[in-house]
């Protein structure tokens, strides 16, 4: 390709040395421009395959590196189930707001429109550490007469003697789980157009969770 360019060259200044005129001289190199124009094109749509060839290894190279991580995060997702983590020592309480009695006293009273989740997440399995945890936290309105404790209830109670005022869904992101090892956690929740609990009882499970990329 510079060959042809340095000819091309050559032949610009020999036009422009022994033309008999400046008319000519510009014919001349008008016609070596032209030409020099269309032999340019012709030499690139020729190399463009061998760019193409030259470019393909790494093309494919890095298309498999894409397809492996794909594989990989499929892996994940699919790796753990909801029941591979067990919750344990699991509490939700109502905040605390400061309020006025009759006689004008400050006091605190129970502020039920936030709450502070607590607990352990425990990973059961013995092959995959656990990335990513959605638990799904239920608040539950129970009849005067429901007297069970808070840390005793079962979810077939709940569902059908009480009635369910609220339900979020809380993550926990970048635990790296270890298999048989526990994560502690605390989260602060509210629950959206939520009443006012007489006889508040809850109930939080696990519904997703996803094992870290090896």
């Amino acid at each position: 390709m510079f060959r042809w360019a340095f000819l091309f060259l050559i032949l610009g200044i020999l036009i422009w040395m022994f033309a008999d005129s400046r008319a000519t001289r510009w014919i001349g190199l008008g016609v070596l421009s032209a030409i020099a124009l269309i032999s340019g094109v012709f030499f690139y749509i020729l190399d463009q395959p061998e760019r193409r060839e030259a470019a393909a290894p790494g093309l494919d190279q890095a298309i498999a590196e894409v397809e492996e991580v794909s594989r990989k995060l499929e892996t994940a997702r699919f790796a753990l189930k909801p029941s591979d983590i067990a919750l344990v020592k699991s509490t939700l309480r109502p905040g605390q707001k400061v309020a006025w009695n009759a006689n004008g006293d400050e006091q605190q009273a129970v502020d039920f429109s936030s709450w502070t989740l607590t607990g352990e997440a425990r990973n059961l399995s013995s092959d995959n550490t656990a990335e990513d945890l959605s638990m799904r936290v239920r608040l539950f309105d129970c009849p005067v007469y429901f007297t069970t404790p808070i840390d005793q209830v079962q979810i077939s109670r709940l569902t059908s003697e009480c009635s369910m005022v609220g339900q979020r869904t809380v993550g926990l992101y970048g635990v790296k789980l270890a298999p048989g090892l526990t994560h502690a956690f605390t989260e602060t929740i509210e629950f959206v157009d939520q009443i006012e609990p007489r006889n508040w009882r809850f109930w939080v499970d696990v519904t997703g969770v996803t094992a870290s990329v090896q």
